[in-house]
């Protein structure tokens, strides 16, 4: 029984240290880790070069926050005159994936 005590609070801690970290990995745009996949700085570089020259990194960090569905987006700035080489596309491709997981 006095194992049960221990074992409950101890599970209970971990799984709280476990969601912080999760919280503290899944930063916006001005605040990234690593990518998976590749490099942040190449990300950051493609939407500083080829998306900022129409609107605003704030509004990019506005639809990350909520959960727009980024690759959709992307094709429709593309389809308004945006142009992205294959390896751009395949940089924001992973940089989108990693901040809406839920997205994939």
């Amino acid at each position: 029984m006095r194992s049960a005590f221990v074992a409950t609070p101890l599970a209970m801690l971990l799984s709280a240290a476990s969601l912080l970290q999760a919280a503290e990995s899944s930063p916006m745009v001005s605040n990234m880790g690593n990518v998976r996949g590749g490099d942040i700085k190449a990300a950051h570089s493609v939407i500083a070069k080829k998306c900022t020259s129409c609107h605003s990194a704030k509004l990019i960090d506005t639809a990350l926050a909520a959960n727009k569905d980024m690759p959709k987006i992307q094709q429709e700035m593309e389809r308004k005159g945006a142009k992205l080489s294959s390896k751009e596309r395949d940089v924001l491709g992973i940089y989108w994936k990693q901040q809406n997981p839920l997205k994939r």
